[in-house]
């Protein structure tokens, strides 16, 4: 009897230290810098949101979380070494459809499973990309560039953030469901790309509306159509691709994921305040401006 009494002693005293562990863990965390890890080029669609996002986490979590960019393989790269990180917490990774649904599709020799190798941690918001051309292509919409396209096969450019990115999908979808035929130039990030174009060396992309809007209006792009089946509030005068091409329909979506093993502490740290953002008034009318629909998680 006295056997049994002390190891219920002991495993209630064990018991009440992971509590205390937990509890203690979670009030300290973040102790150091948490780094974002945006897997692409900065002055992309994806990098400022990821800047926005690391700001309101700052502000929530009272530490400092700063944006690492970490480029290349059309996002996989930086994808991957969040993959490899310790599930404590201070890795995180601003995750996309692109790297996170098209990639294992496109990659034979893809360096994560985005399902084994990831903990989902909150749904961000998502929104159309814009096809754009420089300001020398004769179109005023969708229609009239794809006959453009059609009498000049094969002549026109388009960038993208690598192979397997968003751009270069949609463009390629475009192409299949117009039958035509463009000639795709990867770069390591859609910033660079929408800068080739602006410069005439590409004469298309579709590309985001951070990267491209500036460009719009200062005249060097025109913007002719937006890739979502519906028009979207920031851009009314955007008709969809999908009035040309049926059936087109294209979105990005953003999500925050870490580590496989991360705390259920500091996901659900996290998910809530990255929840408390997404459904403000100030997140939404900061995701709005940037395009997108704010997705905010449910409790």
């Amino acid at each position: 009897m006295q056997s049994m009494i002390r190891s219920t002693q002991i495993l209630v005293a064990a018991l009440l230290l992971v509590v205390c562990a937990g509890n203690v863990f979670s009030q300290a965390y973040p102790s150091r810098p948490v780094r974002l890890v945006v897997p692409f080029v900065a002055g992309g669609g994806t990098d400022a949101l990821a800047r926005v996002v690391a700001q309101q986490l700052s502000k929530a979590l009272g530490g400092n979380v700063v944006v690492e960019n970490r480029p290349g393989a059309g996002g996989t790269v930086g994808s991957e070494s969040v993959a490899k990180a310790a599930p404590d917490g201070y890795t995180l990774l601003m995750g996309t459809n692109a790297t996170l649904a098209l990639a294992p599709g496109l990659y034979p020799k893809l360096g994560y499973d985005p399902v084994r190798d990831f903990t989902p941690i909150s749904l961000l918001a998502s929104g159309p990309n814009i096809l754009v051309v420089h300001s020398q292509i004769p179109a005023q919409d969708a229609a009239s560039f794809l006959r453009h396209v059609r009498a000049n096969p094969g002549k026109l450019n388009y960038g993208s953030a690598g192979n397997g990115s968003m751009a270069h999908i949609s463009t390629s979808m475009f192409d299949r469901a117009g039958g035509v035929q463009t000639m795709h130039v990867p770069f390591k990030g859609g910033a660079a790309a929408v800068q080739e174009l602006a410069a005439g060396r590409l004469q298309f992309m579709i590309a985001g509306p951070v990267e491209t809007q500036p460009l719009v209006q200062s005249g060097h792009l025109r913007a002719l159509a937006v890739t979502s089946k519906n028009r979207i509030p920031s851009m009314p005068n955007l008709p969809p691709i999908a009035d040309t091409l049926p059936g087109y329909d294209i979105v990005s979506w953003y999500t925050v994921v870490g580590p496989p093993g991360l705390p259920a502490e500091i996901v659900a740290t996290l998910a809530k305040h990255l929840r408390d953002f997404t459904a403000s008034k100030e997140g939404i009318d900061i995701l709005t401006r940037q395009a997108l629909e704010p997705k905010p998680m449910e409790g």
